[in-house]
């Protein structure tokens, strides 16, 4: 008979999860000059695919073994919850970046395919500012308006996409913090018995109530 895991060991596997996905707050990418538009949004984008391979194979590695311990059902729920929210964030990037990449005239795989239209961007700009949009767009071949609108989609989903992971990563660290302080599942009844990945989750999704 093989041993419940320790919950050090446990935690650990959570904090490592929380670290592969905090590491999308800093991931940078190269960026062609005549895509600089997409440069809030590529890096997630190269790297986002990576994170979720890591975190599906440390759920491999948890359900190799028998899993009996409360703290080993807590360990699972929270990390399926992550890799379940991180990959529904990443789809909704990767369809962001396609709606960008329609509405500035690049080619889609698919030709019957219609964006969304991209809302106006009206950016306070210095003259600085100013001239480098205009030097910037012209490399891009857009007109100012359209690389400025381009520009600030991608800041947006940019900016969704980190404050996601940053839910989440909080999410499995405080789940960390519960499984190695203590063997059991939270206390508590219904939802409230559930790792805060999973209520966190739920209550994002309007589930829990």
């Amino acid at each position: 008979m093989i041993a419940p895991a320790p919950p050090m060991e446990l935690a650990r596997l959570l904090e490592d999860a929380a670290g592969q996905v905090r590491s999308i707050l800093t991931v940078t990418h190269p960026t062609p000059a005549n895509r600089s538009y997409l440069h809030p949004a590529l890096g997630i984008l190269a790297c986002g695919p990576r994170v979720a391979g890591v975190l599906g194979d440390q759920i491999d590695v948890l359900i190799e073994r028998p899993l009996e311990s409360p703290a080993e059902l807590l360990t699972l729920a929270s990390l399926a919850s992550a890799l379940g929210w991180f990959t529904e964030s990443l789809s909704t990037l990767v369809r962001d970046v396609d709606v960008i990449c329609t509405q500035v005239g690049l080619p889609v795989t698919d030709p019957d395919h219609e964006a969304a239209q991209l809302p106006n961007a009206h950016p306070d700009l210095s003259t600085v500012e100013l001239a480098s949009v205009r030097a910037a767009s012209a490399i891009c071949d857009l007109s100012p308006t359209r690389y400025s609108e381009a520009l600030a989609s991608a800041l947006r989903t940019g900016a969704r996409m980190d404050t996601e992971c940053t839910e989440i990563a909080d999410g499995l660290h405080e789940d960390a913090v519960q499984v190695a302080g203590s063997s059991g599942l939270p206390a508590g009844e219904g939802t409230d018995s559930l790792p805060r990945l999973v209520r966190t989750l739920l209550a994002r999704t309007g589930a829990d109530r």
